[in-house]
């Protein structure tokens, strides 16, 4: 983490990037080996996120706390999906056309205001699932069944999809 303090400028930047470090880098592994199936893959992975969110820090700090989870779990997605492309020449997974909707926006904090602008019936279960919670342990920390959980999450899916056609954020909307 050194590291990542030493190419920010002010104390307060250092003070907000560490509790985004502490509080998201457990995450943003999840999200990141979900997809390489690999550790050390993960961590190079979660590296460059977090090389990517210094990079573009003063935009983060307007960013609300409770909009960071899933801003930063797309980035360490988006990251490990990019270092899979370069390990191996393989196409992107389809997850019913969500992360291809992830990797064409262009605008981060554009996204988490689409995002936030769901339901919280949906956005609590996407969230959740964003940052690599199974439909099970989801449906016990909502106190739902997992046919509501699995119906919420393809139902939200399906709403930010249509909020980001909307916005015009995908390539062949």
């Amino acid at each position: 983490m050194m590291l990542y303090l030493q190419m920010l400028e002010t104390p307060e930047e250092k003070v907000q990037f560490e509790e985004i470090y502490l509080k998201y880098r457990s995450a943003m592994f999840r999200a990141a080996e979900g997809i390489l199936h690999n550790d050390q893959d993960a961590e190079d992975a979660v590296h460059n996120a977090f090389l990517r969110i210094i990079k573009r820090f003063s935009r983060f700090q307007k960013i609300p706390v409770k909009d960071l989870a899933p801003l930063v779990t797309v980035i360490a997605r988006n990251e490990a999906i990019s270092l899979q492309r370069k390990k191996k020449d393989v196409p992107l997974e389809d997850w019913d056309s969500f992360a291809e909707t992830m990797e064409s926006v262009s605008d981060y904090h554009a996204l988490v205001e689409m995002f936030t602008r769901l339901p919280q019936t949906y956005r609590s279960a996407l969230e959740m699932k964003l940052l690599g919670y199974s439909d099970g342990e989801i449906a016990s920390k909502l106190g739902l069944s997992k046919t509501a959980v699995s119906t919420r999450i393809s139902r939200g899916r399906q709403l930010l999809r249509s909020i980001v056609e909307q916005e015009g954020f995908l390539k062949n909307a």
